[in-house]
């Protein structure tokens, strides 16, 4: 069962979370682009960290069980790249990757360990 929260997203929390599934990522565009300040959107975390954004990733099942879930998933995956784009997404959105701290690129001997 979902956790119940005092806290609701704001429709900055919805649109921001939308951009960045639209734009592949990028957390400080998709913050200015849902109207956050440059200021505000050079830190991330000031909105990742949120209880209202938190409440938002929990209730679309981003929980952090499912996060574990999603993780062994694409750590499985034949398609490196764009298992690492999808995993660097879901952690910046839940705040617990530094944005830009993974690099684009990629390939597919650095994961050779990973089960």
């Amino acid at each position: 069962m979902a956790k119940q929260y005092k806290v609701k997203p704001t429709m900055k929390h919805k649109n921001a979370l939308l951009n960045m599934v639209e734009n592949g990522g990028n957390i400080s565009k998709a913050m200015i682009d849902a109207k956050y300040s440059k200021n505000t959107a050079r830190t991330p975390s000031k909105m990742t960290t949120t209880k209202g954004f938190v409440a938002l990733l929990d209730s679309i099942g981003l929980d952090e069980q499912e996060i574990g879930t999603i993780l062994k998933r694409h750590a499985k995956s034949t398609d490196k790249r764009a298992s690492l784009t999808a995993i660097k997404m879901i952690l910046q959105a839940r705040g617990l990757l530094k944005h830009n701290i993974v690099t684009e690129r990629a390939d597919a001997e650095d994961y050779q360990d990973i089960e």
